[in-house]
């Protein structure tokens, strides 16, 4: 005999999800004939369009990939950023967090910046062969507006934790064989300054446009990754290593929020000697 529909069951209705984030990516493009593939791009080039939602990371999540990597070069980030970044963007929805990842081909592990200086770009030539130097960037970013340094209002620490958990970091207590599989994750760790190339430049830019719309809220993030370019496994890794992040960038949104208040703007002598090297910083 048919169900009627006064003996059907009842069915609860739907768990409301969490609404989905939208993260914008960039990527930077050759810019050394020692690296004539970027392994940023590379990596933001291929990252998937949707993470979705799971028990662990409740949150859809959007990925909006720059449609074209970001050339080496000061006067195209000064007029890309502009039009990048809200309120200009034509992307709808509009991105929650931004994430620009660069190389740091001196180094061998992963780095979540905390933040960038606003000067010091006139020692290195870009791929056009100039520079930006520090009177320039004064009439650009007028000292009395804009603090010489910039960081990220996400919770940079609680970022890392989620982080390293997302990529199977196991608890303090752990045992030999955890520690022995803990040594063969990727190392990701966190750094004060983006360098004063184009990585530390870009991050800047961004950083001061959010903060000439609400001082307090930067939702922008950089990440650093090595030279992954010798073979498609270490790409995967860079990728997983990316994918990571972004979660832990959009649940600490969650958790935490993306308002810091002033005294999180950093004064200059605060960040002077923790100035990562040149050497370290490409692009």
């Amino acid at each position: 005999m048919p169900r009627t529909r006064e003996s059907a069951a009842r069915q609860p209705p739907p768990e409301k999800g969490n609404d989905p984030v939208t993260v914008l990516v960039t990527g930077f493009g050759p810019f050394l004939s020692k690296y004539p593939q970027n392994s940023s791009w590379e990596i933001a080039s291929t990252l998937p369009a949707l993470l979705p939602a799971t028990p662990s990371n409740p949150t859809p999540i959007h990925i909006h990939v720059h449609h074209e990597s970001v050339r080496v070069a000061y006067a195209n980030v000064v007029d890309l950023i502009p039009r990048l970044l809200p309120p200009h963007n034509p992307l709808y929805p509009r991105p929650d967090i931004v994430l620009h990842i660069g190389l740091a081909a001196g180094r061998n592990f992963y780095t979540l910046e905390r933040g960038a200086h606003g000067r010091g770009y006139g020692a290195i030539p870009d791929v056009d062969g100039d520079r930006f130097p520090d009177d320039v960037a004064d009439a650009k970013f007028p000292p009395e507006l804009f603090p010489p340094v910039l960081t990220t209002s996400l919770d940079a620490g609680d970022v890392l934790g989620r982080w390293r958990a997302n990529l199977g970091y196991a608890a303090a207590d752990e045992d030999d064989e955890v520690k022995k599989r803990r040594e063969r994750l990727p190392d990701v760790r966190l750094s004060p300054d983006a360098g004063n190339f184009l990585c530390g430049f870009i991050y800047y830019n961004s950083l001061a446009h959010y903060f000439s719309l609400k001082e307090d809220e930067r939702p922008v993030a950089f990440l650093h990754v090595p030279d992954l370019s010798q073979s498609e496994e270490q790409l995967a890794v860079g990728r997983k290593v990316a994918v990571a992040l972004i979660m832990a960038l959009v649940e600490s949104r969650r958790h935490v929020g993306v308002t810091d208040g002033v005294e999180r703007v950093v004064k200059s002598d605060e960040m002077r000697g923790e100035r990562a090297g040149t050497d370290v910083n490409f692009a």
